[in-house]
């Protein structure tokens, strides 16, 4: 640990000398770097690509389209529009401080820790980063060891882009962020499991500085009895089977009355036998690990229905179809987080709530009904990051949108604008001058109190 946390401070360091400096917060020098950065991402996609297949056996497909595309449109945005975020807001103030001037103004935190998930390692390794680069502050960013490929991939990205000073990646496993954590840092920023996303909240308390935790959880999919069935199956298993599964905002499980279960189950079995096929020659993504692959064995039950065959050499885990799940089922007790697909079947939605409101807020809601009072009813009855109607993980690939939990599946938001204002705070600045001035309070006050009571009135 020692030698660790002794080149790690030398680095942190660093970056608090290149913060003082100024550099990071130059609107032209943010500008310049992230517009490299995309040139970058696109210069070497395709190396980009084979990192990705080679941690997660990623179809190129997906690959693009949820990472580089994914990550070119946000940096675009945030370049189109950053001049803009950055701008003073002025306010106004009471007539008693004229002659005056007071505005709020976004201010960089200063050093940000990131550590990003296995799962989409490129996207959410940077989509944090470029927001807390466009707010002006440094970072030291950590990917996830479950993906060393596309962490090395990261490490020659960002060291051809910026100064050490500015950013820096740190490899390396739980030691490694064991002791990034001894660090003050400004801001911390995590990405992954409950479990240790309580170690990164319990740091930013140690430090006093604020935190961002997306944290993922079970997200509900339920369906009404109005809804078309077959567009409705066709919409879940498209989210649901993205990268095999391994998705924090993938629809976790499905609720849905009695008297659907069996169309539906059937419609899902055959979408994704017209997707995947009954070989192991699928375009599926692989399990990260041999310890996930094991535990996602653990969860499947005997009468699970099975879409072609696993090959346990290679972490390929066949999509799966889990019918008339119980709530108490050990499928239901944890996040999912791969190809498998419970279905509940119950007398109707408004029976569900009770044991919906009793688990613990998800990233996302989907609700599928022609009903638009009873998505609101349900929407509000189930608090959540974000809600969906009649499609799934939409909110959560809209850039434009912002991103984040609630309770044990996340605190904060970024993306966008939003991303912008997390990565940064609000400093009010109040400009007066040096001329004569009538409300001046001050002693002796006299009879001065009946004068403002007169003059100061709410």
């Amino acid at each position: 640990m020692a030698e660790y946390t002794q080149d790690f401070q030398a680095i942190f360091d660093k970056q608090r000398e290149f913060f003082e400096t100024g550099e990071s917060q130059d609107l032209t020098l943010r500008r310049e770097r992230l517009a490299r950065l995309s040139e970058e991402l696109q210069k070497h996609t395709d190396a980009a690509l084979e990192a990705l297949h080679a941690d997660l056996g990623k179809p190129a497909l997906e690959a693009w389209l949820a990472e580089i595309h994914f990550l070119r449109c946000e940096l675009r945005h945030c370049l189109k529009n950053l001049k803009r975020w950055q701008k003073p807001r002025r306010v106004a103030n009471p007539f008693y401080f004229f002659p005056a001037r007071s505005e709020i103004r976004r201010q960089a935190f200063g050093r940000v820790l990131i550590t990003s998930p296995w799962n989409y390692p490129l996207q959410l390794s940077l989509s944090p980063l470029i927001c807390a680069i466009a707010s002006g502050n440094c970072v030291i960013l950590k990917p996830s060891e479950c993906a060393p490929a596309t962490s090395a991939f990261l490490s020659d990205l960002i060291a051809s882009i910026f100064d050490p000073g500015h950013v820096t990646v740190i490899q390396g496993g739980a030691a490694t962020g064991e002791a990034l954590l001894d660090l003050p840092f400004e801001f911390f920023c995590y990405t992954g499991g409950e479990s240790v996303g309580r170690l990164y909240a319990d740091a930013a308390a140690r430090h006093l500085s604020p935190v961002l935790l997306e944290l993922g959880g079970k997200c509900p999919c339920l369906i009404d009895h109005d809804v078309d069935l077959e567009k409705a199956a066709q919409r879940v298993i498209a989210g649901k089977f993205f990268n095999a599964g391994q998705t924090c905002i993938a629809p976790d499980f499905v609720v849905l009355p009695f008297e659907l279960h069996d169309d539906f189950l059937q419609l899902c079995e055959e979408e994704l036998k017209r997707l995947y096929g009954m070989t192991s020659d699928r375009d599926l993504a692989k399990i990260v690990n041999q310890r996930h692959y094991q535990r996602l064995q653990n969860l499947i039950p005997s009468d699970a229905i099975s879409i072609g065959p696993d090959v346990p050499e290679e972490l390929s885990l066949a999509p799966r179809l889990l019918p008339n799940t119980q709530w108490d089922a050990p499928v239901m007790q944890e996040e999912i987080f791969g190809p498998l697909l419970p279905l509940l079947p119950c007398a109707d939605l408004a029976q569900a709530l009770n044991p919906l409101k009793g688990m613990a807020s998800s990233l996302a809601l989907y609700i599928f009904s022609d009903s638009r009072e009873e998505s609101e009813r349900i929407a509000k009855a189930l608090p959540s990051g974000s809600v969906c109607f009649n499609d799934v993980m939409k909110t959560g690939t809209n850039h434009l949108l912002p991103i984040g939990g609630l309770g044990k599946s996340g605190l904060g938001r970024y993306r966008g604008r939003s991303g912008f204002e997390q990565f940064s705070y609000e400093r009010s600045f109040t400009r007066r001058w040096l001329t004569r001035d009538p409300f001046a309070v001050k002693p002796p006050y006299r009879n001065q109190l009946d004068r403002l009571r007169k003059l100061l009135k709410p």
